[in-house]
């Protein structure tokens, strides 16, 4: 005897073969089974039993054994796919899309795709693109999380240091706070302001006694010049140093915080297409998917190939339809049953059943095999009609979603439509009325989130461009225009002194005056020189580049308002037709739903 790897259906025990007796015997519950039970068709039946009850390693060994002897197998390839993502059938691709967590063996994927037909490989390679575009989804999404956590913390870090900066400022006398730049400028300012009333005293009071008139002007400017660096070197400048160094972080934060925002907003653009490619892609995919599985041109598994399937009551799997003996056979665990045993009633329950799962392609096999038998079968083709929107029960389509998704299969609309009685056509055109009014809903709701999507960047671009305008400020609401204008009237008003004191000095150079009245000239010649270079160097250097970024930042911004307020327009008119529209939906929906509730009643009552 040798171990296989078949399960025994009664059990699930491992079967191993009876070389002797030319049969299959398993050691758990005493069963048998001769060699034909297990040949292609009851392999695949057994495949597709172990995927619908999620057993994805049997399923595994399943279809491998058929592979075994026919490497080259679509539905035990298309199965293995299946079970290598831990999917039971292709409504599980489709939930796929919108998974937030997704697994596959890629190994077996790999196999798949080389073990395949030329005519099948272009198929499977585009299932295993969905796999691999899925998980590569999931990796953007996760890098994605991680970029707004660390951006998230580094503007938290931002915001702390914003606070903290302001511990260095000074206190005014009504409580405002003061930079330390402006306070060291306040401090020179008044110096300069000290020595000025001294020489508007002089030229006053001194004229006779110009001398002494010089000697007081020399002793206010040492005193007060003394006065102003002890302040500022003792008290305005380690405050300066400390908030520059806070002020360096808080930049090189902000910085890096753009630098995390900028990734997070182009990855997060990826994400999204990424997404909508993936979705689009596996719509694209499970339709043609569903007409190849349709397509009698495949290549068939067995003779049954054509016949349509049921589920066996007793052990779940597939069920054939034998015509010649006018029975359905079920090839796993060896049950008949007749035609009266899946009267309408019971496919009837079948496809409720299927629906309430959410398992809506099996819905659509079990109501279309309906429809087949019976054209105009107004339960089976209410059924398929809700299964083309992935809607378990009427009570869902009434659920009040403003902004949702939704979406339908309009082939299967259309079959319901073409296939219904005439006095039933008004209802099922009805009911395509009604997705439709939701898909153009659905629809609407997309566009208004691109909208404010592009409201976001803008807003972005104008609150970047605002922290950049508070960095030209002087203090927290003075621009440097300001400033410009009051130190040009102080350097004009200073450069007249400075010239004073220069002529003077060029008087006492040409008149030989005494050393002593020289010395006073050159002394005080240099120090308003000084402090009037001082103040034009600080206006040039560091007021006039502000002004010009500012003016530079709000000529940006300007564009940017006037595109905001299009945008909010476009927004306001969107979101008015949207209420509209959610508002005629809904009453679309509540009357529809009111009238096939009293249908269903009637129906009920009758049955």
């Amino acid at each position: 005897m040798s171990t296989i790897k078949h399960q025994c259906p009664s059990c699930g025990g491992g079967l191993i073969v009876d070389n002797d007796k030319q049969l299959y015997r398993c050691p758990s519950c005493g069963s048998t089974y001769d060699f034909d039970y297990f040949r292609e068709e009851k392999l695949h039946d057994m495949g597709e039993t172990h995927l619908s009850r999620k057993e994805y390693a049997a399923a595994v060994d399943a279809y491998n054994l058929i592979l075994e002897n026919d490497p080259h197998d679509f539905h035990a390839l298309r199965g293995l796919m299946l079970a290598s993502a831990y999917l039971n059938d292709m409504d599980g691709l489709i939930r796929v899309g919108e998974a937030k967590y997704f697994r596959y063996d890629p190994k077996i994927v790999s196999r798949v795709i080389k073990s395949a037909s030329e005519e099948d490989k272009e198929y499977f390679k585009a299932f295993g693109k969905i796999y691999s575009d899925k998980k590569e989804l999931i990796d953007r999404n996760r890098e994605l999380e991680e970029l707004v956590r660390d951006r998230d913390r580094t503007e938290a870090a931002s915001r702390f240091d914003e606070d903290e900066r302001y511990d260095y400022y000074f206190t005014g006398k009504n409580g405002s706070l003061i930079h330390p730049l402006q306070m060291f400028i306040n401090a020179w300012v008044g110096a300069g302001f000290a020595i000025f009333l001294a020489f508007c005293f002089m030229l006053v009071f001194g004229m006779e006694d110009i001398s002494g008139s010089l000697l007081l002007i020399a002793i206010v400017a040492i005193l007060s010049i003394a006065f102003a660096c002890v302040f500022n070197f003792t008290k305005v400048l380690p405050q300066m140093r400390e908030l520059r160094e806070v002020e360096n972080e808080i930049r090189e934060l902000k910085a890096e915080a753009k630098v995390l925002g900028d990734k997070a907003m182009v990855l997060e653009a990826e994400v999204r297409d990424l997404a909508d490619e993936l979705r689009k892609s596996i719509k694209d995919f499970v339709e043609k998917d569903s007409l190849i599985v349709k397509d009698s041109a495949k290549k068939p598994v067995s003779e049954f190939s054509k016949i349509k399937k049921h589920q066996c009551p007793s052990c779940g799997g597939s069920l054939r339809i034998d015509s010649d003996k006018q029975m359905y056979h079920c090839s796993f665990c060896g049950s008949t049953y007749d035609y009266e045993y899946f009267r309408e009633e019971r496919l009837h329950e079948a496809g409720e059943k299927y629906l309430a799962r959410g398992e809506f392609k099996a819905t659509a096999d079990a109501y279309e095999f309906m429809i087949k038998k019976d054209p105009h079968d107004f339960l089976a083709l209410r059924g398929l009609m809700l299964a083309a929107a992935r809607l378990t029960s009427m009570s869902e389509l009434d659920l009040e979603d403003e902004e949702g998704e939704f979406s339908y299969d309009s082939q299967k609309v259309r079959q319901a439509i073409e296939s219904a009685q005439d006095e039933d056509k008004e209802y099922f055109e009805e009911f395509a009325n009604v997705y439709s009014e939701k898909k153009r809903l659905a629809d609407k709701n997309a566009d208004l989130k691109a909208l404010r999507d592009e409201k976001d960047r803008i807003t972005s671009n104008i609150a970047h461009n605002n922290v950049s305008r508070k960095d030209s400020y002087l203090g927290d609401n003075s621009g440097p225009k300001v400033s410009i204008i009051i130190i040009s009237i102080i350097c004009g008003i200073w450069f007249f002194v400075a010239l004073f004191f220069v002529l003077g000095l060029i008087g006492a150079i040409t008149s030989n005056a005494s050393g002593a009245a020289f010395d006073v000239f050159l002394v005080l010649t240099v120090i308003h020189v000084s402090i009037f270079l001082g103040l034009l160097t600080y206006t040039l250097v560091a007021l006039v580049p502000k002004a010009v970024k500012l003016k530079r930042l709000d000529k940006s911004n300007t564009p940017l308002y006037v595109e905001a307020g299009k945008v909010d327009e476009k927004i306001n008119a969107l979101d008015s037709e949207i209420q509209k529209l959610y508002a005629q939906s809904r009453r679309t929906i509540h009357n529809f739903v009111k009238k096939d509730r009293a249908i269903m009643n009637e129906l009920t009552g009758q049955m």
